[in-house]
């Protein structure tokens, strides 16, 4: 199970727990296809946008949580991934 379908779960057991406005956000760019159409999403019922796109400082926001974060310096870095589920 990747990150999206995680946070996809999350977001429906809190709004089925009543939080109606729940809403998930996901990590950089979707991986939920091989290649993205860009126009024409194949799986729109589980797509979520990512923080970033949405205009979040996602290294402030993840350092103000107490979590370590840092800028990979090489692709075989180990990489911590974030998501953020909004509920009211």
């Amino acid at each position: 199970m990747g990150i999206t379908e995680v946070i996809d779960a999350l977001e429906r057991d809190f709004f089925l727990a009543g939080f109606y406005k729940a809403f998930a956000l996901g990590a950089g760019h979707c991986q939920l296809c091989p290649e993205c159409t860009l126009k024409d999403c194949r799986n729109p019922r589980i797509f979520r946008p990512s923080m970033e796109g949405c205009g979040i400082d996602v290294y402030s926001t993840v350092r103000n949580n107490g979590y370590l974060i840092e800028v990979l310096k090489d692709l075989s870095d180990t990489m911590n991934i974030f998501s953020l589920v909004l509920i009211e």
